[in-house]
């Protein structure tokens, strides 16, 4: 009997071992949420079991998954806030058992009428995610016709712990990377604009991939000819009479942005504009956007966007990229009308002398030895002028700040953005000393005053000596190494959080180390590990390791050059396409 009971008790940790690997995989909500019932159901053996997202608008609770006897009846079926046990449960944040549904008067009996089932028993727990509720699971009607008891409780609240935070993470994760995916195609925009040769086939282009990345279904581009005419070049999502081909620059929505010269973010046509009905009927939503062609402080045209195809407004995120795409549209409007290729090519080799200027004054001295730590970094640039940058803040000798990060994009825009990441991080971290407070307030730093459509990546490390710990804050950059000399092992330094100007009131966590004399610290951004040579075969994580196992010994600055000589030699010649830099401590 003995046997048999921790036999099931193995098998209960199994599953539960197999939904904590499948809740931090990379499978889509969906599929997540379905394996969280059919786990729910399984462990619990009960007829069904539902999950229940709480909608932070109406304060109901909706039926997202459903499993179980006639479960698809219930798909998006809505509870109202506060009634049910359910509703109840969502009130409370404590979960509730029911072994007498029937009889019981919080019983929603309207839900079993609708689907047919009836509820005998019942057990709901509420799904958390740091606190803030996510929704309710509950599980009916056990098989073998149990009470519910509190070891279901237990075994539930563990399985909705772990989802609330799953489902938490994943629409993070979901958001950043939709945003990410944004910039990236912008970016890719912008630096693929220069391979048109023709007015005709860069217009197209440039409002295929606008349609394409935020969604819109109404295109248009207004440019300047002659001195003072502006007519409509080209349109997506409709169509135009002859008539109207030509706009006026003294009346209309246009009028505004030709003579303010600003760009024009309209959430309401009707309540914003006062336009009337008639005039907005042939648009799907009332909102839109317009913004300047320039050429040096004159608007040389228009770029308007409208319709998003899920009904909402416009916001400031999309009127950034927007800028940043009628900026780039406008060089590359003038030089295909003026055929000065040769001139732009030197402009552009101009501007990367410029952007390696920027960074190679932008990098600190490292002191080789400081407070006891010996010190050393290094950073190689790519071909293409990227935005990595490292820094050192020293506060006294127990506390020591360290500052590695990676800018998306390169060139002009790249370093400069680099040079303002840098400055207000130099600013923040000896204000607040605190490592999640500083990518705190940078970021909403960049939210508000960066008009570049970039971001960073940032790995925020402050060393307390006294303490020997390490305190880690990371803006969405790759994990870094701490080698433990003691036992000759690589531990991998992370936190979680986004880029720094990716999303406004981003969360950032922290977490600590603790060191021991002698261990080294190695931080490095992604050019060393990403490397590649012939037939795109990696430098990888596991040689950087081994790399650091054979050599710790050796003084920080003779280790950050073999590392450095072991991608030269890795990649045989290959062109580096990313900066690549590097930082070690010796603790």
């Amino acid at each position: 009997m003995e046997v048999k009971e921790q036999k099931k008790e193995y098998l209960t940790l199994s599953q539960i071992s197999d939904i904590v690997f499948r809740i931090n995989s990379e499978q889509d909500l969906e599929s997540l949420l379905t394996i969280i019932m059919d786990t729910a159901r399984n462990l619990l053996k009960t007829q069904g079991a539902s999950l229940l997202l709480y909608d932070e608008e109406t304060g109901d609770l909706v039926f997202d998954i459903a499993r179980g006897d006639r479960s698809n009846i219930l798909a998006s079926k809505r509870v109202p806030k506060g009634q049910g046990i359910a509703g109840e449960c969502a009130r409370t944040k404590k979960p509730i058992i029911v072994n007498d549904a029937q009889n019981d008067p919080r019983l929603l009996r309207v839900i079993d009428q609708t689907s047919g089932f009836v509820t005998k028993k019942l057990i709901a727990v509420p799904m958390l995610a740091r606190d803030k509720l996510i929704g309710v699971l509950e599980a009916v009607n056990t098989l073998d016709g149990r009470d519910f008891n509190q070891k279901d409780v237990k075994l539930l609240m563990f399985l909705s712990g772990m989802a609330g935070i799953a489902i938490h993470n994943r629409r993070l994760y979901d958001e950043l990377k939709n945003r990410v995916e944004e910039l990236n195609c912008i970016y890719e925009i912008s630096q693929n604009i220069y391979q048109y040769d023709h007015i005709d086939q860069l217009l197209d282009g440039i409002l295929q991939a606008i349609s394409q990345v935020l969604e819109v279904e109404r295109l248009s581009i207004i440019l300047k000819e002659g001195k003072s005419d502006f007519y409509v070049k080209k349109t997506l999502g409709f169509t135009l009479e002859e008539k109207d081909i030509r706009i006026d620059p003294e009346k209309g929505v246009s009028s505004i942005v030709l003579k303010s010269g600003e760009p024009l973010l309209v959430r309401d046509m009707v309540k914003d504009l006062g336009l009337s009905q008639e005039n907005v009927v042939r648009y799907k939503t009332k909102s839109f956007i317009s913004v300047p062609i320039k050429k040096d402080q004159e608007v040389i045209g228009i770029l308007n966007v409208a319709d998003k195809k899920n009904g909402m407004p416009f916001d400031q995120f999309e009127l950034k990229v927007l800028q940043t795409v009628a900026s780039q549209l406008s060089s590359a409007y003038q030089r295909i009308e003026a055929r000065k290729r040769e001139f732009e090519i030197k402009i552009y080799k101009k501007d990367l002398e410029t952007a390696a200027e920027i960074q190679r004054n932008s990098l600190p001295d490292i002191p080789s030895e400081i407070a006891g730590m010996e010190i050393a970094a290094g950073y190689r640039a790519c071909r293409d002028v990227g935005g990595d940058f490292y820094d050192f803040h020293y506060h006294s000798d127990n506390m020591i700040s360290l500052v590695i990060a990676d800018v998306s994009g390169k060139g002009v825009p790249a370093a400069l953005f680099m040079e303002y990441s840098k400055t207000l991080l130099g600013s923040f971290i000896p204000r607040f000393l605190h490592p999640v407070k500083t990518l705190q307030e940078v970021n909403e730093e960049l939210i508000r005053n960066s008009r570049m459509g970039l971001f960073v990546t940032v790995m925020l490390i402050q060393i307390e000596r006294d303490l020997r710990r390490i305190r880690v804050a990371s803006a969405g950059h790759n994990h870094q190494i701490l080698f433990r000399r003691s036992i000759k092992q690589i531990e991998l330094l992370s936190a979680k959080g986004p880029p720094l100007g990716a999303i406004p009131d981003a969360e950032y966590k922290e977490k600590i180390y603790h060191y021991e004399p002698g261990d080294l610290l190695v931080l490095y951004t992604d050019g060393i590990t990403e490397a590649y040579k012939e037939n795109y075969v990696q430098y990888g994580e596991d040689r950087l390791f081994e790399m650091i196992q054979k050599n710790y010994e050796k003084k920080p600055k003779e280790l950050v050059r073999l590392i450095f000589d072991d991608v030269q030699n890795f990649i045989n010649g290959f062109e580096m396409m990313d900066d690549a830099t590097l930082m070690i401590v010796r603790l």
